[in-house]
């Protein structure tokens, strides 16, 4: 993109500005799609955590609890664990609802097991638009109850369940959350949205002069949106479990995190988001990081991304009192 003819190009933090010249952006489509899932796959490193960290790794397959397939999900403990019953971090990765895997959130839940005694657990949700909602909602649920139901054989403490998600999947996360409030069956302590995708009208909102020009843009939002919900983004009646920012009310979600960078598309749905939790009584932490875009975890050694490293995990262990 030539830089003169860039609205925001100059708002980007110089230690991550070359993640937008190393990836170019270009918008998703139907066209695009296979192509972007291939790129990704092969870009995505294929990490023996137990190499690199005191942890073991396990895949299973549970049941659905609404009688659809089986959710895949992979489990990492720590080796030697911390506690008799470990806190439980599940986890539910990005991908804008029509890409990813748990593979990109791996190291960091290895990291988390071997340094703070988690029990970490991701789930293969199905991916859009080969599936629709509410299939996202039914795996990532099914994947938690069964880590709740099953707590005695996985060694985890059933008072101290975090849940987390990145960009789509932090999302998902937040839509969880709602559905698992108003379920009752169980509860979650601590919230953790990275980046989150919580509005489908941001797709269909006038265009943001600053945010949204890099790597996830406006269109490839509404492509994830309208691929996962089946519908055009913006319809009313839209549940509040598939779009959160939907919610009438935040109230009883748990204490929640939230990050974001300044020039990210979700920059003014974060914000709104964190205001209604605020309102809604909910205990909220808010970061915004200037002159981050969507693809700042690419570089974790940045001084803004080891802010938001350390803020983050201060904010989960004591949400789960382990401080």
């Amino acid at each position: 993109m030539n830089e003169q003819k860039s609205r925001s190009r100059h708002l980007i933090d110089q230690e991550i500005i070359s993640a937008i010249d190393l990836i170019p952006t270009s918008d998703l489509s139907d066209t695009t799609l296979m192509e972007s899932r291939n790129n990704q796959a092969k870009m995505l490193p294929q990490i023996d955590v137990t190499q690199l960290f005191p942890v073991t790794f396990e895949e299973m397959a549970v049941p659905s609890y609404f009688g659809g397939p089986n959710v895949r999900i992979e489990i990492i403990k720590p080796r030697q664990p911390k506690y008799n019953k470990m806190p439980l971090y599940y986890s539910i990765h990005g991908g804008g609802m029509v890409l990813g895997s748990p593979v990109v959130d791996r190291q960091g839940n290895a990291a988390l097991a071997a340094q703070h005694g988690f029990c970490c657990v991701s789930v293969y949700y199905r991916l859009a638009p080969e599936h629709i909602q509410p299939s996202q909602l039914q795996d990532c649920y099914s994947g938690l109850k069964w880590c709740i139901e099953h707590a005695e054989e996985l060694a985890i403490d059933t008072r101290k369940v975090a849940l987390g998600g990145s960009s789509a999947g932090g999302g998902l996360a937040a839509g969880l959350a709602l559905y698992v409030r108003d379920q009752k069956e169980f509860d979650i302590h601590h919230l953790r949205l990275r980046s989150p995708m919580l509005d489908d009208r941001t797709s269909i909102s006038p265009e943001h002069p600053y945010a949204g020009e890099f790597v996830w843009t406006k269109r490839s939002n509404y492509f994830g949106w309208k691929s996962v919900l089946g519908h055009e983004p913006g319809q009313e009646g839209t549940s509040e479990y598939y779009v959160p920012a939907r919610a009438q009310s935040l109230a009883g979600l748990p204490p929640t995190y939230l990050s974001i960078g300044s020039i990210d598309l979700f920059i003014d749905e974060t914000l709104l988001f964190a205001k209604q939790l605020a309102y809604d009584g909910v205990l909220v932490e808010l970061h915004v990081y200037p002159g981050y875009h969507h693809l700042a975890p690419m570089f974790p050694s940045a001084h803004f991304s080891q802010e938001g490293s350390r803020s983050s995990e201060f904010a989960l262990l004591k949400a789960l009192e382990l401080l």
